[in-house]
């Protein structure tokens, strides 16, 4: 199945709680880069990527919205 990037954090706390809300609505997510953005974390870009599968993306999306508004891209 194919995967896409929902979202990216600096923080491995706000990556892992949207992970949690996604599982609660029935969501399988991944976090990318995780290990590399808290040993690099000082390095612009190294952020973790909260990754989804295509066919859960527009739900995902919608619930990204409503949790962390400032996340998303208008």
């Amino acid at each position: 199945m194919k995967t896409v990037t929902l979202t990216s954090f600096r923080s491995d706390v706000r990556a892992h709680m949207l992970q949690d809300i996604l599982k609660n609505e029935g969501i399988e997510s991944m976090l990318q880069g995780e290990r590399t953005a808290q040993v690099l974390a000082y390095i612009p870009g190294m952020d973790i990527q909260v990754i989804v599968f295509e066919k859960d993306y527009e739900r995902a999306r919608e619930i990204l919205k409503q949790s962390f508004p400032e996340n998303t891209e208008e």
